[in-house]
């Protein structure tokens, strides 16, 4: 009997031991798994708080159940349950006073994929729409933003759920169409390169062939109407083709943003005076019986401006003007305004048909093919008065005229000046050249150049009238200045040994009067700015012109 129950007491310890490993396993399995969930859910709490989407996991009537929306954006979760429109302040759910209920609900895309989902018990993803959104709780500012959401459809606990992933996709949206403006800018770029050369190409070659092709038979005339003819041909191509360059060479600038503009104090009454009497003397040359006139209506009229450009617009405007006007008259002036001053040319002329008035400020139209010009004066006033921050236009009815216009967001100043003291100063200085230059002897003329092509062309414009001396560099311009004292200097800029500005500088300390004019192939308004301030009296662009060349040795007093 004692056997009987020692074996029992043996077997139920046996029992207990297998038991209490048994149990042991248990429970070191019940902490692993316990330690697996623990890291699952600091993976889980990872995800929701560091992803940068919004997370929501919401029931099929779209009621969130969990987010990171509120440890996102900083805000503190309410204590009721919100629908998905209700947590991002979307404009329609709030308006409508109930998420799904407002108008516009039934045609939102995220809606509609989110409703599929559930009823296929399927996910989805990639669907964008752009919302509404509220950025203050009453609701008196929103803003508009581009999102992309994808749907995870989930069956937990016998309950229908989804896991939405909303990202924000403004930003990139805004990237994507900067790059496509930027890929369109850059296609039509390479196509406006291509009609650019090849408009280039004709346009060059147009004044060029003529030049070409009437010097040899200049040479081989034999009467003087035809040397006459053949001259004026060349000359008037020739003209052509120098404004065709320079245009080119204006607009290139511009668009690399490196013209420069040099502002100073200008009387507007000058410039338009002087452009009148320039047009109407080209009129007269022309043998053209319209007239010029202008309109100044204030006796002094200084602003601070660019005076070079401001002229430069005009002068473009008075030129179209005399191509398209054969009677009647060329009107300029101004008028001064509350916030700006308006230019206007008006003209008798042809006028432009109302289908081509948007065009005329594009590159290289020429509204009349037989008409001599570029195409390109027009477009680069353009560029050049917004640059100076005014607007461009034109008024026109055709078979009755034309006004071009332009405005400058400028006033004029209140202490306005006059040129008068300079005038004055001018002409004494004038009268006193006039006075040391009295012998019938020829005036030596130094000339540094040291292109020989170009020292001849001034051999045959002054050589009957002035001894020439020819300098071949800066150094030896300098020399030959204190072995000869000429009259005046005709300086080159660049040259072997010592460049133009060099030697004026030491030649003005030797001598302060003697006159300087710098003639170069550096023909923009700051290299005529860089020349003017470093010791010269006069500035001439090549190509040289036998009028312009002579009139700045007449300006000096020779």
């Amino acid at each position: 009997m004692i056997f009987a129950w020692i074996l029992l007491v043996i077997a139920l310890l046996f029992v207990i031991a297998i038991y209490w490993r048994q149990n042991k396993k248990l429970s070191y399995k019940l902490l692993e798994k316990q330690e697996e969930m623990m890291e699952a859910n600091r993976v889980d709490e990872a995800i929701w708080h560091n992803i940068n989407a919004y997370l929501l996991l919401i029931s099929d009537d779209f009621i969130v159940k969990q987010t990171n929306f509120y440890s996102l954006t900083n805000q503190v979760k309410p204590s009721t349950e919100k629908r998905v429109g209700e947590i991002f302040y979307c404009k329609n759910a709030l308006d409508a006073g109930e998420c799904g209920t407002h108008e516009l609900c039934g045609a939102c895309p995220i809606r509609a994929a989110i409703a599929k989902g559930f009823k296929e018990r399927a996910g989805f993803s990639g669907v964008e729409t752009t919302m509404t959104l509220y950025t203050s709780e009453d609701r008196t500012s929103s803003v508009s933003c581009d999102v992309q959401v994808a749907g995870a459809y989930l069956h937990i606990s016998g309950k229908n759920e989804m896991l939405l992933t909303i990202y924000d996709i403004t930003k990139q949206k805004e990237d994507q169409a900067k790059l496509l403006k930027a890929q369109l800018a850059a296609e039509e770029s390479n196509r406006l390169k291509s009609a650019f050369l090849a408009n280039m190409s004709h346009e060059i070659r147009t004044p060029l062939s003529a030049i070409i092709g009437f010097s040899p038979l200049l040479a081989a005339a034999t009467t003087a109407e035809e040397k006459e003819s053949y001259i004026n041909i060349i000359n008037k191509n020739g003209d052509l083709l120098l404004q065709l360059i320079n245009d080119i060479l204006d607009l290139s600038k511009i668009e690399a943003g490196t013209l420069e503009f040099i502002y100073s104090e200008i009387d507007i009454n000058s410039i338009v005076n002087e452009l009148e009497g320039i047009f109407r003397m080209r009129l007269s040359d022309m043998g053209s019986t319209v007239e010029v006139t202008s309109n100044c209506p204030l006796p002094v009229c200084v602003i601070h401006t660019e005076r070079n450009r401001l002229a430069q617009v005009i002068s473009n405007f008075l030129s179209n003007a005399i191509k398209f006007t054969t009677e009647g008259s060329i009107h300029l002036g101004y008028e001064v305004r509350d916030a700006d001053i308006r230019f206007y040319v008006t003209d008798t002329g042809t006028g432009i048909p109302k289908d081509q008035l948007d065009k005329v400020f594009e590159r290289f139209t020429k509204l009349n093919a037989k008409k001599q010009g570029t195409g390109l004066g027009l477009s680069i006033s353009r560029m050049i008065v917004e640059k100076l921050g005014g607007e461009i236009g034109v008024e026109s009815e055709e078979g009755k005229g034309s006004t071009f216009w332009f405005t400058l967001p400028v006033q004029p100043l209140e202490n306005s000046f006059s040129n008068e003291v300079v005038i004055e100063q001018s002409l004494v200085m004038s009268e006193e050249v006039n006075r040391s230059v009295t012998s019938d002897e020829k005036k030596t003329l130094l000339v540094a150049e040291d292109m020989e092509d170009n020292f001849l062309l001034c051999e045959a414009l002054l050589g009957k009238k002035y001894k020439l001396i020819h300098a071949w560099n800066g150094e030896e311009a300098i020399s030959l200045f204190l072995k000869h004292n000429p009259a005046a200097i005709l300086m080159d800029l660049r040259m072997p040994v010592v460049d133009g500005y060099q030697a004026a500088e030491a030649i003005r300390q030797i001598s302060a009067t003697v006159p300087i004019i710098a003639v170069t192939a550096f023909a923009f308004a700051e290299d005529k700015h860089r020349v003017m301030s470093s010791g010269f009296t006069d500035y001439l662009s090549k190509p040289i012109q036998a009028d312009t060349l002579n009139e700045k040795l007449h300006s000096v007093g020779l």
